[in-house]
C-alpha cells in the first residue's frame, strides 16, 4: 500500500541512473485513461501520489554494456549526420559557385 492507501504496482524505469530497476509506485501516479475511459468521457485522472519504493538497486550489468552499446550508436549516429550536414553544405557551395560562374563565362564567350 502506497500513501493514499490505494494498492501499488510494480513498474519498470528507463531512466539512464536507473535502467530496468524495478520499483513499487502508486497506481495514481500516472494517469493513462483505458479505451473504455477516453469511450465514456471519464478523462479526470485520480489524485496523484509520489509513492515510489525500489526493488532493484543495481543495475544489471547486461543493462550496463546494453545503455553503453546505446550511448556509443548515438554518437555515431550524431557522427554521421555531422558529417553529412558538411558534405551537404559543401556541395551547395559548390553549385552556388558554378551558378554565379557559368554568368560569367557566357558573357566572355560573348565579348570574345
Amino acid at each position: 500500500m502506497c500513501f493514499c492507501g490505494d494498492p501499488c504496482k510494480v513498474d519498470v524505469s528507463v531512466e539512464e541512473d536507473t535502467y530496468r530497476q524495478r520499483y513499487w509506485m502508486c497506481a495514481n501516479y500516472a494517469f493513462d485513461p483505458t479505451p473504455r475511459q477516453i469511450r465514456i468521457g471519464l478523462l479526470t485522472p485520480p489524485p496523484l501520489c509520489d509513492f515510489e519504493q525500489w526493488i532493484d538497486t543495481e543495475i544489471k550489468e547486461e543493462d550496463k554494456r546494453y545503455m553503453e552499446m546505446c550511448k556509443k550508436w548515438e554518437a555515431e549516429r550524431l557522427e554521421r549526420v555531422e558529417k553529412r550536414r558538411q558534405e551537404e553544405a559543401a556541395e551547395k557551395e559548390r553549385q552556388e559557385k558554378q551558378q554565379r560562374r557559368l554568368p560569367a563565362e557566357r558573357r566572355e564567350e560573348r565579348e570574345r
